[in-house]
């Protein structure tokens, strides 16, 4: 009898210890999932934020800090984002587009399609079609100071600040 005592108590003691173990592995997962669960929130509310900042009219800027202006008439190059999508002034075409922001400040801009106006001048075909281009190798934007950067990777392709 006493020996059938001392079983059942063992196996008490051992059903409590897998008990334990599996309320800890329980506890654990719990905890892991409420901490995936805020970061996902807590990015989405950023890139929610982030997509907010972006979406305003932005005038390229030059190498020496001037507004870009074009070539037929003397109003600047632009972008300018909106919920409906991206568009803007080339130089010479206006442009306009979808966009997709990802993670990690990721960009995606296009495909970009164009008016085609007869653009008069050597020095106007060459700063649209660069202004394009660069346009289409974009894939990373940072916000900083009123001024939106535009990058390939790490290479800083283009520099527009914040439309009055």
């Amino acid at each position: 009898m006493i020996s059938k005592v001392s079983e059942t108590v063992k196996v008490r003691k051992v059903k409590t210890e897998i008990m334990k173990k599996i309320t800890k592995g329980i506890n654990l997962l719990a905890i892991i999932f409420c901490l995936y669960f805020i970061t996902s929130c807590s990015s989405s509310k950023n890139m929610a934020m982030e997509k907010e900042t972006l979406l305003n009219n932005w005038i390229l800027q030059t190498k020496d800090g001037k507004d870009q202006t074009g070539c037929n008439v003397k109003k600047p190059l632009n972008i300018t984002f909106s919920e409906k999508g991206v568009n803007g002034y080339s130089g010479c075409n206006t442009y306009f587009g979808p966009f997709k922001i990802g993670k990690k400040h990721h960009l995606k801009l296009g495909p970009l399609a164009s008016t085609m106006m007869a653009c008069v001048g050597e020095d106007c075909g060459r700063v649209e079609v660069g202004f394009i281009r660069n346009l289409d190798l974009v894939n990373k934007y940072k916000i900083e100071n009123d001024h939106l950067y535009f990058y390939q990777d790490n290479q800083l392709l283009l520099t527009f600040r914040k439309a009055d």
